[in-house]
């Protein structure tokens, strides 16, 4: 195991709005981590529920919990906020509904501290909730990741990459992740992938993002703000927004097919299996 004297702080930035009553769950994944030299910053940003008080005893039982408080302003003005006020080298965002499995800061820090090329290490998500399911993620291609975000939020990366950007777009509410990935890796490097599912991603039958989806006047506005904030690189892979539109509709159905085939659904059988006995071995 690696030990903290050795490694740098991560600092894990986990903002809360109306979650309260899953926030413990997520809290106690990170007191959990096999790896010790973290920090956990909550921002309650402006929640109307308990979520300060569940913070605070969280706070009160182990000192590398933080608590701080802003206005409402979304998820992405609470992660610039708490990115700002942190100490970490590493970054790791989390959620509140959402959890991190044991090993998942141990092992991601020694992908990314092995390799200066690594921008960002990602792991599949164990999806729970209304949904039971592993949902793995490809190796990276940067052209790919411009037409659809593969990647999960909870993703460890370097604090000075971070800085180089102007940090999660608050103007586009649900794509700030997809946007900062894009903002890391277009200037060169790559994204590494856990070998097991780190990321435990609560499934809901209804969530922001999924609003978000719905609305596709909406959601049209936000992702054109993200290809302007990336013409850029956006140009150089494409040759009009047009054709990024038409590889998109390519590739989703890409995906919706495979994931209706034999081997995909045998794929998640397998990882499923292998999930549970990891856990039972423990």
């Amino acid at each position: 195991m690696l030990q903290p004297a050795e490694k740098a702080v991560v600092s894990v930035i986990l903002p809360c709005y109306n979650y309260a009553h899953f926030l413990g769950e997520a809290l106690d994944s990170v007191l959990a981590q096999s790896y010790s030299h973290w920090e956990c910053i909550i921002i309650n940003d402006g929640s109307p529920d308990n979520t300060e008080e569940i913070a605070l005893q969280y706070c009160n039982k182990d000192k590398r919990f933080k608590y701080l408080h802003k206005e409402n302003g979304g998820p992405a003005s609470a992660r610039n906020f708490g990115i700002k006020l942190s100490a970490g080298k590493y970054i790791l965002p989390l959620d509140p509904d959402d959890m991190i499995a044991e090993g998942f800061i141990e092992k991601a820090l020694e992908i990314i501290e092995s390799d200066p090329d690594v921008k960002i290490v990602a792991s599949p998500a164990q999806m729970f909730g209304d949904v039971n399911k592993v949902i793995p993620i490809p190796a990276f291609n940067l052209r790919e990741l411009l037409i659809v975000n593969y990647l999960f939020n909870t993703s460890l990366y370097r604090r000075e990459d971070f800085d180089k950007t102007n940090g999660y777009d608050e103007e586009i509410f649900g794509l700030e992740d997809w946007d900062l990935w894009i903002s890391i890796l277009k200037t060169g490097g790559t994204v590494k992938v856990l070998p097991f599912a780190g990321y435990h991603y609560r499934q809901k039958n209804e969530c922001v993002f999924r609003d978000l989806i719905r609305d596709k006047e909406r959601l049209f506005r936000h992702q054109l703000k993200m290809y302007l904030n990336h013409i850029d690189v956006y140009k150089q892979q494409f040759d009009s927004p047009v054709h990024l539109i038409q590889e998109n509709e390519k590739l989703n159905r890409v995906i919706n097919n495979y994931q209706e085939t034999r081997s995909y659904k045998w794929g998640y059988r397998i990882q499923n299996f292998k999930n549970r006995l990891r856990n039972f071995l423990k």
